[in-house]
C-alpha cells in the first residue's frame, strides 16, 4: 500500500482468519511464466516433446505457488495493548502487538504492518520472526512487536487491521492477508494546565455560593475579626471598622464549594466552518478548539476546588467533570449536533439566597437564540465570561458584552493557557474602569 493512499474499509473478524487481500506473482514468478510461455511456443514450433515438459514445469511452478497462497488460510490471534490506555491528541502512544500462531504449521518468514485511519495510515512493512506451529489451544508460537503512533486529534479510532505479507518458499508469489481485526483507541482532547489566576480566587472568595449567617439583630452584627494580610478588601466590614478604629473583616460565613458552569455550544449551526467529518479531518476546527479548552478549563476549575457543571446547547453527550476519566472519554467522542432546537434551560435557576457563581461560555458563531439564552442567564451569575472562537464577525461579541459578559475573542492558533490569562487580565481591566 502506498504511504499516501488511504486504506479502504474492510470487513473483519476480531481474530482474523487469514483473509487474502491480494495475491500476485513476484518478479521471479513472472520471469518463469514468460520463459515457460516462450519455451511452450518453441516446443510447438519445433515439434520437440521434451520442451513441452520444461515449459509445463516453468509455467506450473508459479501457478501452484499462487494457488497455494490464495487458498491457504493463516490462523493467527492478534491482541494490542495501548500505553497509555487512553491517549491524548498529539501525544505518542506505544502499541504492543502480540501475534500468536494458531495453525498446526509454522508461519515461515513474513512481513507485517498495522493500519490506522490517518496519515500515513500504517506502519512500514517490517519482518516478523517465524512462529512455531500450534501445540495447544492458544498456541505456543508467538511474538510481540512494538511501534509508536501519534493520534493527530481526538476521537475513538479503529486501530488495525493487522496485515501480513507472505511469500512461498521459492519466492515466486506473494500474498497480503488480514490476520487480525481492529481495536478501539480512545483519544481525548489535549489538556493543558491553566495558570492559577485571580478569576479562581475571586469566584471562591465572593461570587461563589457563600451564605452569610445573620443573627436576629440584623446584618450589622455579623461576627468580625481583625484584618489579616491577604484578606480580600470586599470582605471588610466598614461599620465594624468605624466602631473599632481598625480594619475588621467578616468571619462568620458558611461556604460550600465554589460553583462554576461551563456552556459549550454543540449545535452545528453555531460553527461556520462545520463540514462533514472524516477520519483525517475534524468536522470543525473551531469546535475542536472549543472542546480542548472546555476540557482544560473544567479540569482546572475542578482541581482548584470548584463544583463544575458542563452544559451543552444540544442534547447531553458529556459526563460530569467530577469523574475525570469518564468526562475525558465523553469529550473524545462529542460531536456537533444538527438540530434546530436549543436545549432549555441552559442553566438551572439559583437556589434561594444563593448565587450560582461563575459562568463560562465557549461559543463561535452562535445563533441568535443561543446568544439570547446566554444573555438571559447572565443575571444568575456574579461573573460571566464568553470565549468567542474564530468568529466571522463581531455580532456575538457585541451582543454579549452589552449584556454584561466579559468577552474574549479567540483565534484557532491561540494557546489555551494564554487565553485563560488574557481573560483574567480583561476582567481586571474592566473592574478598573
Amino acid at each position: 500500500m502506498s504511504r499516501q493512499q488511504k486504506p479502504t474499509k474492510r470487513r473483519l473478524s476480531r481474530r482474523g482468519g487469514g483473509t487474502p487481500l491480494s495475491v500476485r506473482f513476484e518478479v521471479r514468478g513472472r520471469a518463469l511464466l514468460i520463459i515457460g510461455i516462450g519455451i511452450l511456443i518453441a516446443a510447438y514450433a519445433l515439434s520437440r516433446t521434451e520442451l513441452l515438459y520444461v515449459a509445463s514445469l516453468l509455467i506450473g511452478l508459479p501457478l501452484v505457488a499462487l494457488a497455494t497462497l490464495r487458498w491457504r488460510r493463516r490462523s493467527m490471534h492478534v491482541a494490542r495493548r495501548f500505553l497509555p490506555v487512553i491517549a491524548e491528541a498529539g501525544s505518542p502512544v506505544t502499541v504492543n502487538v502480540e501475534v500468536r500462531n494458531l495453525a498446526p504449521t509454522p508461519t515461515g518468514e513474513v512481513r507485517w504492518r498495522d493500519e490506522w485511519p490517518w496519515a500515513p495510515y500504517g506502519t512500514e512493512p517490517t519482518r516478523l520472526i517465524p512462529l512455531t506451529r500450534n501445540r495447544g489451544k492458544l498456541g505456543t508460537g508467538f511474538a510481540t512487536v512494538t511501534y509508536i503512533l501519534e493520534p493527530p486529534r481526538r476521537g475513538i479510532f479503529d486501530i488495525g487491521p493487522f496485515v501480513v505479507d507472505v511469500k512461498d518458499p521459492f519466492r515466486l508469489a506473494r500474498s497480503e492477508m488480514l490476520v487480525g481485526g481492529t481495536q478501539k483507541l480512545v483519544v481525548t482532547p489535549r489538556v493543558v494546565a491553566l495558570p492559577v489566576t485571580g478569576l479562581s480566587m475571586e469566584a471562591d472568595d465572593g461570587s461563589a455560593s457563600a451564605q452569610q449567617r445573620l443573627n436576629s439583630a440584623g446584618g450589622d452584627d455579623i461576627m468580625t475579626r481583625e484584618y489579616r494580610h491577604g484578606d480580600a478588601l470586599r470582605r471588610v466590614h466598614w461599620k465594624a471598622t468605624a466602631r473599632r478604629g481598625e480594619l475588621m473583616v467578616r468571619s462568620e460565613e458558611q461556604r460550600s464549594h465554589a460553583q462554576a458552569t461551563i456552556v459549550l455550544d454543540t449545535r452545528k449551526s453555531g460553527y461556520h466552518d462545520a463540514e462533514s467529518a472524516s477520519q483525517d479531518q475534524p468536522e470543525s476546527d473551531s469546535f475542536e478548539w472549543s472542546v480542548a479548552f472546555t476540557a482544560s478549563l473544567a479540569l482546572h476549575l475542578q482541581r482548584t476546588g470548584f463544583t463544575v457543571d458542563v452544559i451543552e446547547t444540544s442534547y447531553r453527550q458529556l459526563a460530569t467533570p467530577a469523574q475525570q476519566e469518564g468526562f475525558l472519554e465523553s469529550l473524545a467522542e462529542v460531536t456537533l449536533v444538527d438540530t434546530p432546537r436549543l436545549r432549555r434551560p441552559l442553566a438551572l435557576p439559583p437556589a434561594a439566597g444563593r448565587s450560582r457563581g461563575s459562568i463560562f461560555a465557549v461559543v463561535a458563531d452562535a445563533e441568535s437564540e443561543t446568544v439570547e439564552a446566554l444573555i438571559a442567564q447572565r443575571s444568575q451569575f456574579d461573573t460571566a465570561f464568553a470565549f468567542v472562537v474564530n468568529a466571522r464577525n463581531d455580532r456575538v461579541l457585541e451582543s454579549m458584552q452589552s449584556a454584561g459578559w466579559t468577552c474574549i475573542p479567540v483565534g484557532l492558533n491561540d494557546d489555551l493557557a494564554a487565553v485563560w490569562s488574557a481573560a483574567a487580565e480583561r476582567r481586571e481591566a474592566n473592574r478598573a474602569r
